[in-house]
């Protein structure tokens, strides 16, 4: 991710390791699965070695589907074993429930809708 330049992941997992040890509460990781890119068994594994010892939850995300992207959620089958090779491995994961991507209001798909409106639609809006 590009990100990664700004924030290496190992500091991320770093700084959220001090707020479990401070607070002894568990930290949420987010993981966004897309299809062929990084739902594969190899990178379940490779999270869960990255995450095992930690006092910590991961949130699977299947992404929400846009019309200017090529890249879309992975199977239910393929977000069920990801999640299931987390857990073999002592990670607790849960694959979250998608709401409002029937109506293209989920996470993700309201911001590219607002980013297609023209300023004259942003002042209706607005008025």
């Amino acid at each position: 991710m590009p990100v990664n330049r700004r924030w290496p992941i190992a500091a991320v997992v770093a700084a959220a390791d001090r707020y479990a040890a401070r607070t002894g509460r568990r930290v949420s990781y987010e993981y966004t699965l897309m299809a062929g890119v990084n739902d594969s068994d190899e990178l379940a594994e490779e999270l869960a070695g990255l995450l095992a010892g930690r006092l910590c939850h991961v949130n699977l995300i299947p992404l929400n589907p846009t019309e200017d992207s090529t890249l879309h959620a992975p199977s239910v089958q393929r977000g069920l074993d990801f999640e299931a090779r987390l857990r073999e491995r002592g990670i607790p994961a849960t694959i979250r429930v998608n709401r409002g991507r029937d109506i293209l209001a989920a996470c993700g798909q309201l911001r590219l809708a607002e980013k297609k409106r023209t300023p004259a639609e942003h002042i209706a809006v607005v008025a």
